[in-house]
């Protein structure tokens, strides 16, 4: 069915508003500036777009509101937006999805290769990959894709709508709420990492009695480890979104909306709080506090508890102002050490 101007407008009337050409379009794809063809939809977001946009071929731009001006004349359909990039988030998700993936091999929507336990509840529209492993007693809600060679140990739970990737792990009694994305080579709820030493310093390995409980709405890339607590669970909360590669450690607690870009690496027992936002590479240390609404930029070391929230960068953490003056200063620091050295030995003290 062809999606047209008006279907945009008419879904999503606070972040559409057409400035000219007809409703009636048709819009056979989303593309980027540089591969649009006349019919395709591009977004501007930024004077850099802008510019690369003056190149394309498209006839249908949505626009940032305060671009609209620069946009020509030639361009036959425009649309301005407060917010063009949640724009082109909701039009794709509504508009063009991409579902294809999510039933791995044609045929039955429950595969006969899947190992699935008796004591099971699967619920309606599942779709469970070959290979895939659901233990005793868990649970899927209804529209829950399990995909190929996924592994749900003993008691888990998943919520409606949530989307297992292939070869994930997820240990046992864990939970995972509504409309998560959880993707490939990802192990949630693995054992911490948490030892007791006797006189020798021997080490005796601690079980972990606890879970990971995964809130509603959460994103978890490729190749991320969530560790189960020691005793008390380990929780993401709702709406929380975790780029690949990222590490967590027994009895984590990070709250809602929290931004976490690849390559993250938390000790155990830290505890981050609400709309939290991290840069890439980030390191926290272990039972320390984030406030709400802190900001971190990339490749920082947190190894103490933050006391009020803000923007905070670097290693020791400062804030952020202070943080750039110090990077700055850094590479200055070689030549301070030979004028220091030529002041010493002036003075004969070296």
């Amino acid at each position: 069915m062809a999606v047209h101007v008006s279907d945009l407008i008419t879904k999503f009337p606070e972040l559409l508003k057409l400035v000219r050409g007809p409703m009636d379009h048709p819009i056979p794809a989303l593309k980027d500036a540089q591969n649009a063809t006349s019919a395709d939809l591009i977004f501007v977001f930024s004077p850099k777009h802008l510019k690369e946009a003056l190149n394309t071929q498209s006839q249908t731009w949505v626009v940032h509101k305060d671009l609209i001006d620069q946009v020509p004349q030639n361009v036959t359909t425009v649309l301005a937006s407060p917010n063009v990039q949640l724009a082109m988030a909701r039009i794709a998700k509504n508009f063009f999805a991409q579902n294809a993936h999510r039933i791995p091999i044609q045929g039955p929507k429950i595969h006969p290769a899947a190992q699935i336990s008796k004591t099971a509840r699967v619920g309606a529209n599942c779709v469970i990959g070959p290979g895939a492993v659901v233990g005793d007693l868990c649970e899927l809600a209804e529209d829950v894709i399990i995909g190929p060679n996924a592994v749900l140990e003993p008691g888990v739970k998943i919520g409606p709508r949530t989307h297992i990737y292939p070869l994930v792990f997820i240990g046992r009694e864990c939970e995972v709420g509504a409309d998560c994305e959880i993707h490939p080579n990802t192990t949630i709820g693995s054992d911490g990492f948490g030892y007791a030493y006797d006189a020798t310093y021997k080490p005796e390995r601690l079980t972990h009695y606890g879970r990971v409980i995964i809130e509603d709405r959460v994103h978890i890339g490729a190749g991320v480890q969530i560790d189960r607590g020691t005793y008390l669970d380990s929780r993401i909360g709702a709406d929380t979104k975790i780029d690949n590669q990222s590490h967590f450690g027994h009895n984590i607690e990070i709250g809602r909306n929290v931004i976490i870009p690849g390559g993250m690496v938390a000790a155990g027992s830290a505890r981050i709080g609400n709309y939290v936002m991290f840069g890439g590479r980030v390191t926290v240390g272990g039972h320390l506090d984030i406030p709400d609404k802190t900001k971190v930029s990339a490749v920082s070391v947190v190894g103490k508890t933050i006391e009020k929230p803000g923007d905070y960068g670097g290693f020791p953490l400062q804030e952020i102002g202070e943080a750039l003056k110090t990077r700055a200063a850094l590479r200055h620091l070689p030549e301070m050490v030979r004028q220091l050295r030529q002041i010493l030995k002036h003075l004969n003290l070296k």
